[in-house]
This record gives structure tokens, C-alpha cells and sequence, in this order.
């Protein structure tokens, strides 16, 4: 026989379970993390030293050397920047030398994913995130903390980069033409698109969420490649010449329509409705298990995910960062800030990029075929 519960009992039980839910990202920080944050400051002090592999992008080694600096003046970076394949290159020679350089390599997940964890030259990041604002998932898109592994530890995301399903000439295609990837098929741009080619670049993964969509899937691709004269070329400069130029209305795949259009010139990106590509941009981060500056490695991944590390990133690239505790208006390029209410495809996961390789050989066949 059921009882009725007093209303005095429900109320502050439902008081009760409000307030547990509101305060369980701090259950998931250490009960000591105070303490275990200052030793680990202190230690990192002792160190004096962080030496970090990444992207030659002037801002991001501002971001991550003199931004990082102010706040812990007692850790002096050491920033070597280079393209992933040297920097993969240099890390490997090291390795088989037994030399211990570097303690974070920042980069694309490809690498990352398929050079450095596969070989097991990583430690976790994750158990040394003590920060209870970082450990928030509520702070974060989608309510989780993001890592491109399938472990969920190994190489920490914050970028969010949505690419741009395409970059048109103003002059050539009117507001509101292009609103679905449908349009791309009507008869007046047939011999009007270039395409980076599909076997390099962003574009294969743009392409393979086309693929993997129940609204497009092969047979769109199939239609947009075989009937439409697409023109193909590696050459991302020419493509944004000849789009932003007039010899070609409509460009798909890596091109920076933003950069183009901050520059004067008459493109606009267009993002189509439907599931939609995200990348990670070259900001993921890895620790190297030789990392002879463990304590300033933690401080670093700790700062770097807090509040203010994420709002200075912001403010230095104009990219949208992952987490969503922070500013986006007037600091964020609109295009990028993600919708919490969409749904996105993040290509930079290890899960997707296992499906991307297996799609890689039907993608290259419909290229030759062309």
C-alpha cells in the first residue's frame, strides 16, 4: 500500500536534490585540490621550465608563452613551432635517442591520434585536471569536457572550428540562393564550383559528413561530382582567387572565406542547414610521457582550460572556444559559435577518423572516376 509524502518533505527534498545537482561538478574535483594545486604550482616553479611543441601561428604562441608567462612568471616557455609532419619528425628522433625535450606537442588530431598515442608516447591529462571550473561540465559545450581520444584522457580539444559547406562570390550568388546542399545541384552552377580536391585536406571530412548523412549520403555525392563540372585543385590561394575573382561562383573545402572577406573581397562563407562538419584546428593538446616538466605541464593544461585561458584564446585568435561560460559576442566571428540546439559531426575524434580513413578509398574512386 503506497503512502502520500508530506508536503513539507517533498519541498525540501526536491530542495535537496536542486542543490546536489547544482553542486556535483565539485564532487568531481579532489577534496584537497587546494592544496594539491598550490604543491603543484609551487613544483612547477622549482621547475622554471615548459617546453612545448605546436603550431606556427603567431597568435597561438603569443597565447601560449607570453599570455600563459604573466600569470605564472616564474615558468619560462620554451615555444618550438613547425609544421606537424617536422615537429612528428623531431619528436620521433628524440624518442629513439632516449632524450627527454619536450613536454606538450599541440596540434591536429591526425598526428596526434595516429602517431603519438598509437606508439603509447602519451600519459593521461585528464587525472591532473584538479580545477573544479574546469571540471564543470556545465562550462562546456554539450555539458562534457572534450578529448579527441576514444579513451577520453589522452589529447584535450578546446577550439571548435565548423567549416564552411561553402564560400560564394557576392557578385555572383544572391543573400539567401544557397540555403541547402540541394541547391548546389540546380543547373545554373553546373561548371561553376571548384573543389579542393577531395583526397587531401579539410575537404575529406566535410565530405564524409555529407557521406554519412541519411538526407545527402553517397548518391548526393555521386550527383554533386559526376553532373555538376566541378573543377578540382590542391591549390587553396588559387581557389580563393579564382571564387573571390568571379571565374568561379561557388568554392567547397579548406578555403578561408572569413579571412577572404575580412579583406574586402566579395565572398560570404555559407553554412547549410542539417548535421555539420567541426574540426579542432591545430590547438589539441598531448603530454609527452618522457615530459621532464611535469608539474609545469599540469599548471599549464589547468590554465589553458580555466576561464581566463579560454577567454584569452578567444580574444587572441577571434575562435570559438569550447567552452560556453564565456563571451562569444563581439569577440567570436558569429560563423563559428556553435548552437547547442544543432547537430555536429566533430571530425577531429578518433572515432570519426577511423570511419574517415575506412571512407577515404569510395572517396578517391569518385575523384578518378571524374
Amino acid at each position: 500500500m503506497s503512502q502520500k509524502l508530506p508536503p513539507l518533505f517533498l519541498t525540501l527534498l526536491i530542495s535537496v536534490l536542486a542543490l546536489t545537482q547544482g553542486e556535483l561538478f565539485a564532487a568531481q574535483a579532489p577534496v584537497n585540490w587546494k592544496s594539491d594545486w598550490d604543491a603543484t604550482q609551487r613544483a612547477a616553479e622549482k621547475e622554471g621550465r615548459l617546453v612545448i611543441y605546436g603550431p606556427p601561428g603567431a597568435d597561438q604562441q603569443k597565447l601560449y608563452t607570453e599570455v600563459f608567462q604573466q600569470s605564472f612568471p616564474r615558468i619560462k616557455v620554451n615555444y618550438t613551432p613547425g609544421r606537424m609532419s617536422e615537429v612528428i619528425s623531431r619528436i620521433m628522433a628524440e624518442q629513439r635517442a632516449g632524450m627527454r625535450q619536450a613536454d606538450l606537442v599541440l596540434g591536429g588530431t591526425d598526428s596526434l591520434l595516429g602517431t603519438l598515442k598509437e606508439k603509447g608516447f602519451l600519459q593521461p591529462i585528464r587525472p591532473v585536471l584538479v580545477l573544479p571550473e574546469i571540471l564543470d561540465t556545465a562550462a562546456w559545450f554539450k555539458g562534457k569536457l572534450w578529448f579527441a581520444d576514444k579513451e577520453d584522457k589522452f589529447i584535450s580539444m578546446w577550439r571548435a572550428v565548423p567549416y564552411t559547406a561553402a564560400c560564394v562570390n557576392t557578385n555572383l550568388v544572391k543573400p539567401n540562393e544557397l540555403k541547402s546542399y540541394w541547391d548546389l545541384l540546380q543547373p545554373k552552377w553546373k561548371g561553376k564550383i571548384v573543389s579542393q580536391d577531395l583526397r587531401i585536406g579539410s575537404a575529406r571530412n566535410q565530405m564524409y559528413t555529407v557521406y554519412s548523412r541519411k538526407d545527402l549520403g553517397p548518391e548526393y555525392l555521386k550527383r554533386l561530382y559526376g553532373e555538376m563540372d566541378v573543377t578540382l585543385s590542391r591549390n587553396l590561394p588559387q581557389i580563393a582567387d579564382w571564387v573571390a575573382g568571379g571565374k568561379f561562383a561557388i568554392a567547397i573545402g579548406g578555403v578561408d572565406c572569413d579571412d577572404l572577406a575580412a579583406k574586402g573581397l566579395p565572398v560570404a562563407p555559407i553554412h547549410f542547414e542539417g548535421i555539420a562538419a567541426v574540426g579542432a584546428g591545430t590547438d589539441p593538446a598531448s603530454w609527452l610521457a618522457s615530459s621532464p616538466n611535469k608539474n609545469a605541464a599540469k599548471v599549464f593544461m589547468n590554465w589553458i582550460l580555466s576561464r581566463d585561458g579560454q577567454t584569452q584564446f578567444q580574444k587572441l585568435t577571434r575562435e570559438n572556444s569550447l567552452r560556453v561560460d564565456i563571451v562569444k559576442e563581439g569577440v567570436v566571428n558569429p560563423f563559428y559559435v556553435l548552437d547547442p540546439k544543432r547537430e555536429y559531426l566533430f571530425t577531429g575524434l578518433e572515432e570519426y577518423k577511423d570511419k574517415i580513413n575506412e571512407f577515404r578509398p569510395w572517396l578517391e574512386a569518385l575523384v578518378i572516376k571524374k
